[in-house]
């Protein structure tokens, strides 16, 4: 059965827009991280407390009981979506809080091994070269 949208809602083309914008988060997110202890992802570098909330959750039949979506069609619709638009707008809402920590491990990797791709990497994002 296809969920079929409300003939006043403002949002055409998404059914339960923040519902929505919330699983798309919740699937840009590590599966590998899904249902691990906070101790775990907090190791990852993830503090943010709306991320980590969202991965305690381990199935779309779980996040579909957590925010009452009754028809399992509408995350079937909702990944139809994402599969089409991508889910990179919502990687960068909790990945970019990790940038630091990247830079870090490159920095820790170009003065340890002075492989030139991490050098370059380094000197590419750091001086503008």
């Amino acid at each position: 059965m296809k969920t079929q949208m409300p003939r006043n809602a403002k949002n055409k083309g998404t059914y339960k827009r923040a519902e929505f914008e919330t699983y798309a988060l919740w699937k840009s997110l590590p599966s590998f991280l899904r249902g691990q202890p906070k101790a775990v992802l907090e190791k990852f570098g993830l503090e943010d407390e709306i991320v980590l909330s969202l991965l305690e959750i381990k199935t779309q039949t779980q996040f579909a009981e957590r925010f009452e979506i009754k028809d399992l069609a509408t995350l079937t619709d909702w990944n139809k979506r994402i599969q089409d638009e991508g889910l990179l707008k919502y990687i960068h809402s909790w990945a970019r809080k990790l940038t630091p920590n990247v830079v870090s491990a490159l920095y820790r990797a170009a003065t340890k091994d002075g492989k030139a791709t991490e050098v370059r990497t380094w000197f590419e994002l750091v001086e503008g070269m």
